[in-house]
């Protein structure tokens, strides 16, 4: 029998906590005449319960606080849940004696909320007369790389297993819901892909089996043009291209896990970002096929600026590389990073500060001749989009004044702003960049 590809729909936490309409859409998807494989996120905080376990690993009462909210979010399971509470209290166990000493038993940990969920979704499908199985990404041959906390997967590695093992349950006509979020390092051991991980597993395993199209469900979200939570003016995106929303997503778009977009963009599978409630905007993510390009502002903040003023100036062979390799070496995932003539400046994410400190302290001091500042608060702004680089820097006395840094590509500008200027910035870059333009197309 020829393979035609499922459909795959990703369902976040936020839409978990409306079962019913997580069951409709199953369903409709299913009318289609198509296989149907979903992808789950743990409930929506369970994976914050999990990480304040990680801050505070020998803290008894904490962990007897998480274990009971969790039993409270997943009652009613079924005998296959009750093996994963279970599970969750002996590795809470674990990690009260070995963490962090052994660091992957933190990514151990929090896979914990996927794992509960899939149990969980599957059991609510079936009642609902869909024919559902749990399946853990581990045990299916989702493999990674061992970078753990943040890993990356390995397509290659992952297609035998991840093929073999899904094909088998779709053509015997039930849906498969598989935990999003995390797989098996190469050392054999539960990895996990960072934050929002679940959409890279869903974009990978859709790869994997040639999917028709990979659904990123989310409760009442689509991808705007801003945040529309900060611009009231700013619009729903209906197409994107697959180089603008990885654009979009490495700069801060919270809506796509920066990932995600690549596995989709190398097998050809579109991507659809839609709402799980009725009315919403889905925003469609493919090839180029001459839609009008998109532009759209995006900022991260808060994060933290360190400046390392260097002797011999910035332009000194190799300082660069040393700084970026150092940061690694300390598990520091850079933000950005820029130079001056006299000045070396890294952004980082807050949680990342001592860290960071402590790996660019032995490149200051007398013998080094380097001074590193305190760290600042800053955002980081960008403007995404074909021309936006030029009518930015046209008008950089207004919108690039105080910026700390800038770097530009032929599709976006990026700034270092001073954290009180974010909010004006992100709407005079809006108001310029898309409102404008919207009327000039529109008149």
């Amino acid at each position: 029998m020829k393979w035609v590809g499922p459909i795959v729909l990703k369902f976040g936490g936020g839409a978990l906590a409306d079962p019913a309409r997580v069951s409709e859409r199953v369903r409709a998807a299913r009318r289609e005449g198509f296989g149907v494989v979903v992808v789950t996120s743990a409930r929506a905080g369970v994976t914050d319960l999990l990480a304040e376990v990680l801050r505070t690993p020998g803290d008894a009462s904490v962990q007897r606080r998480v274990l009971e909210r969790l039993e409270a979010l997943h009652r009613g399971f079924p005998e296959p849940g009750g093996i994963h509470l279970d599970r969750t209290r002996r590795v809470l166990h674990l990690v009260e004696r070995n963490y962090p000493a052994d660091r992957p038993l933190g990514d151990r940990l929090m896979s914990q909320g996927e794992r509960l969920a899939a149990v969980w979704l599957a059991a609510h499908l079936a009642s609902d007369g869909i024919p559902a199985v749990p399946v853990e990404a581990d045990h299916l041959g989702l493999i990674t790389d061992n970078l753990y906390g943040r890993s990356s997967i390995v397509v290659a590695a992952s297609q035998r297993h991840v093929r073999r093992g899904l094909r088998r349950i779709l053509r015997s006509g039930r849906v498969p819901v598989v935990t999003g979020f995390f797989g098996r390092s190469q050392e054999g051991r539960v990895a996990v892909l960072g934050r929002g991980g679940s959409d890279y597993s869903a974009t990978a395993i859709g790869a994997i089996l040639g999917a028709r199209r990979v659904e990123l469900v989310k409760r009442e979200v689509s991808v705007y043009t801003a945040d529309p939570r900060r611009i009231p003016e700013a619009r729903p995106i209906r197409w994107l291209t697959y180089e603008e929303a990885e654009e979009l997503a490495q700069f801060g778009a919270r809506v796509l896990h920066p990932l995600s977009i690549e596995p989709a963009r190398h097998a050809g599978v579109p991507i659809v970002v839609r709402p799980l409630g009725r009315g919403g905007v889905s925003t469609t993510i493919g090839p180029a096929n001459g839609h009008a390009p998109i532009r759209a502002i995006t900022s991260r903040a808060p994060l933290k600026l360190f400046h390392l003023r260097v002797a011999g100036g910035g332009q000194r062979p190799g300082i660069a590389a040393e700084v970026t390799e150092r940061l690694a070496a300390a598990g520091v995932n850079l933000v950005t990073l820029f130079t001056s003539a006299s000045m070396l400046s890294v952004v980082v994410e807050p949680p990342a500060v001592a860290n960071t400190a402590r790996a660019l302290a032995p490149m200051t001091g007398a013998a080094g001749g380097s001074r590193l500042e305190r760290p600042r608060s800053v955002a980081l702004v960008a403007a995404i989009g074909r021309g936006v680089t030029g009518e930015v820097l046209r008008r950089a006395h207004q919108l690039l004044e105080g910026a700390e840094g800038v770097v530009a590509s032929p599709r976006s500008i990026s700034m270092v702003l001073p954290l009180a200027k974010e909010r004006r910035v992100v709407r005079s870059l809006h108001r310029t960049l898309v409102e404008r333009r919207a009327r000039r197309s529109s008149a």
